[in-house]
């Protein structure tokens, strides 16, 4: 019996690994575009692409609430707009996500749908897919981050047969400001990097801001607030760059920083004090939830050799990463080995970092009691921008509650309102089928939302946040409890120089 048993079993391994190799095979031999297979448009109606990988199902959770929220008529919404999201999470995860947008009084509606990009879906069989179907959809939305942005343009680009006119393509947060061109050698050139709008030129719409933008913002607000203590001029602060070899990400920003703090500090004329080192460059960023790897230990003992004698001046530590994790190793190495670092420097950085870290997961993804250093980082839109009692009542089941940020579904809500004005325009009475004649809409907004190259434009609507560590050393009040940190948030308004707090949260 034990001898059956066995035989049976080493049968059953080589049945399943023949099915799993024959399976394997099936895969790798099967035509891509088999899998990107987009729905027929009924007459009449129009299709916008959300187009996303298969994990994104968060990203289209926040979607969904940012263009169901357009059904609140506030702020210039378009009035009398339907958002039916009974479709928009299918039981079987082989279904198509979609909603449906209507307008009152307007033949036509918009399906907004989630097609998937997988490894047997690629971006570019969904584009020749979408090619071939008619009507092509009105816009395709991606871009969630610069080289998934950069494919789906070039793809978009070199396909130019399609049935009927070819589709706009709306960046979501793709903030890279210059891209290299695909060379068929396999040699980028640097003198040929162009804008990522022109890579698919005259029909992208960026919504996000980029890196230049961001980079700005960030510097100008830090040199702004007296209460970053900042050296009063003359006197110009020092500046430590870092960067990590490895992220594409912290190098743009990384040089976006050096260039414009060198600039606003002084320039040639009077250049500011930007300490280089070769430690500053971090070969990669993997490492533990707190202790630095070497690289990053070797840039604190650069940082702490280099720091100003005077312990009253603050410097500013550019740390440009596309996650949390090493500016956190970072930071508690700094604390660790500085006694009141807090009152030594400020950080700054991008959008790599979401509010979440420092205000949801604060209790174990940034812990603020053990990094008193203040950080000052960048989002699209209001992270905080929950509703009030007395707010006008959003959708059932769509209220926005002080859990977690509101940035994704500001910036979706953003979208989604520009789609539907430009694609249902005042005064009509049917859904626009042209995406040239939506891209005259967009291009023509009374607030001039995008520039000439369809980037959105700066100095106006952006967002900085100040995480501010409550800081004690020895000026604790008995009896007296204070929050772990206040995340302050500030929009630069349409002046381009005045910045006002939209919010305030302490972190217990």
């Amino acid at each position: 019996m034990g001898r059956w048993r066995g035989a049976v079993t080493i049968l059953g391994l080589l049945t399943a690994v023949a099915a799993f190799a024959a399976g394997g095979w099936y895969v790798w031999l099967r035509d891509p575009e088999a899998a990107a297979r987009p729905l027929p448009v009924p007459a009449g109606d129009q299709e916008i692409v959300w187009l996303y990988p298969s994990t994104a199902g968060d990203a289209w959770s926040l979607f969904v609430i940012g263009l169901k929220r357009c059904e609140m008529p506030l702020n210039g919404a378009p009035p009398g707009v339907t958002v039916d999201d009974s479709a928009a999470f299918p039981e079987q995860t082989t279904a198509v996500p979609e909603l449906v947008v209507s307008r009152a009084g307007y033949a036509g509606r918009l399906r907004v749908r989630w097609y998937k990009i997988s490894s047997e879906a690629p971006i570019g069989a969904w584009v020749e897919a979408l090619s071939r179907r008619r009507p092509a959809p009105l816009a395709v939305v991606g871009g969630s981050t610069s080289d998934r942005a950069q494919e789906l343009a070039t793809a978009l680009d070199r396909k130019v047969n399609w049935n009927g006119s070819r589709p706009l393509f709306l960046i979501t947060t793709a903030t890279v400001d210059a891209v290299l061109p695909d060379a068929d050698d396999g040699f980028a050139r640097v003198s040929e990097q162009r804008n990522l709008a022109d890579v698919y030129t005259g029909r992208t719409f960026r919504f996000c801001f980029s890196n230049s933008q961001m980079v700005r913002a960030v510097s100008d607000y830090v040199l702004q607030d007296p209460t970053l203590a900042l050296p009063a001029a003359p006197k110009r602060p020092t500046v430590f760059p870092l960067e990590w070899q490895d992220d594409p990400y912290s190098g743009d920003l990384y040089n976006q920083f050096r260039e414009y703090l060198f600039d606003v500090l002084g320039g040639p004329a009077a250049p500011p004090r930007i300490v280089k080192d070769a430690a500053f460059s971090v070969p990669f960023s993997i490492g533990t939830f707190s202790r630095p790897n070497p690289g990053e230990a070797a840039a604190v003992r650069a940082i702490l050799t280099e720091l100003p004698a005077d312990t009253a001046e603050r410097s500013i530590l550019v740390l440009p990463t596309g996650s949390s994790a090493p500016a956190r190793r970072v930071l508690l190495a700094l604390a660790e080995r500085m006694p009141a670092s807090g009152r030594r420097l400020v950080a700054v950085t991008g959008d790599g970092m979401s509010v979440n870290t420092f205000y949801r997961d604060a209790e174990w993804a940034w812990p603020a009691r053990s990094i008193p250093i203040p950080v000052v980082l960048f989002t699209h839109a209001n992270p905080v921008g929950w509703d009030a009692p007395g707010d006008q009542s959003p959708p059932a089941g769509y209220r926005l509650e002080p859990k977690t940020s509101t940035e994704e579904v500001f910036l979706d809500h953003t979208i989604g309102r520009a789609l539907i004005a430009a694609a249902f325009p005042a005064g009509g009475a049917r859904l626009l089928g042209n995406p040239d004649e939506v891209a005259a809409h967009l291009r023509n907004r009374a607030d001039k939302f995008f520039d000439d190259k369809g980037n959105r434009r700066g100095l106006g609507g952006e967002h900085v946040v100040v995480v501010r560590p409550t800081l004690r050393y020895g000026d604790v009040t008995p009896g007296v409890q204070r929050p772990d940190a206040t995340i302050d948030v500030y929009r630069r308004e349409d002046d381009g120089a005045t910045w006002a707090r939209v919010g305030s949260v302490p972190v217990r």
